[in-house]
């Protein structure tokens, strides 16, 4: 790993030693002390087999499907006096496409929030919520034949705390053969979405998204 300050130049590099693999999303990175911690979902092995009874395309689905990839959430600690570089898994289930609260991106932050995935198709399947402090998470399901997008978080206006706020995803029902936009409340995410705003047609599964307020826009 290589990191280097902001503005900084090619000679203010250090390089870190870690366990070899391939990340396909980072989510936040701040300092502590003599360390800066990074975390993201860490893929042991960068070329998953591909896919049986899917002839030419199996390999490319391979690359789609997040139960091939195996991504786990994983956080690294690099320590700027030492040159030590420290791994943990932060949890074993199969788990990508993170978001948290934008506001406390590059400081120490508590929430982070990834989705689940179908086995063998690109697909998200629910939300966990993890606590980074306690090690606790929390799980969302879609539910049968629903499937999600990457949920961004909202603040709520007069926000108090750094998950006080909402997840947005926007909802494939394959049953129903609709779409919707479930608004959650990230506070509590096992209760379910709090709004749901049916769409006047079905749309495609998504991946990225990103939340701006009325002011950020403006």
């Amino acid at each position: 790993f290589a990191l280097i300050p902001r503005y900084g130049q090619p000679e203010d590099i250090r390089w870190f030693e870690a366990k070899p693999c391939y990340v396909l999303h980072w989510m936040n990175a701040y300092e502590e002390g003599d360390e800066v911690v990074l975390d993201g979902y860490f893929q042991e092995d960068p070329a998953p087999p591909p896919l049986e009874g899917f002839g030419r395309m199996g390999q490319m689905m391979a690359y789609l499907d997040e139960h091939s990839m195996r991504p786990k959430l994983w956080r690294w600690r690099f320590n700027l006096v030492t040159g030590e570089t420290k791994e943990a898994l932060l949890d074993d289930r199969v788990l990508e496409f993170g978001t948290f609260n934008q506001k406390i991106a590059g400081t120490k932050g508590r929430y982070l929030y990834s989705t689940t995935a179908k086995p063998g198709w690109f697909l998200f399947t629910g939300l966990v919520k993890h606590d980074l402090e306690t090690g606790r998470s929390w799980s969302l399901p879609f539910g049968e034949g629903r499937y999600g997008s990457e949920a961004p978080f909202a603040p709520r206006v007069g926000a108090k705390g750094e998950d006080d706020g909402y997840l947005v995803s926007f909802i494939t029902d394959v049953g129903e053969n609709r779409s919707e936009c479930v608004v959650v409340d990230a506070g509590d995410i096992e209760a379910g979405p709090v709004c749901r705003i049916l769409l006047p047609h079905r749309i495609s599964s998504g991946t990225h998204a990103c939340w701006a307020g009325r002011d950020e826009l403006a």
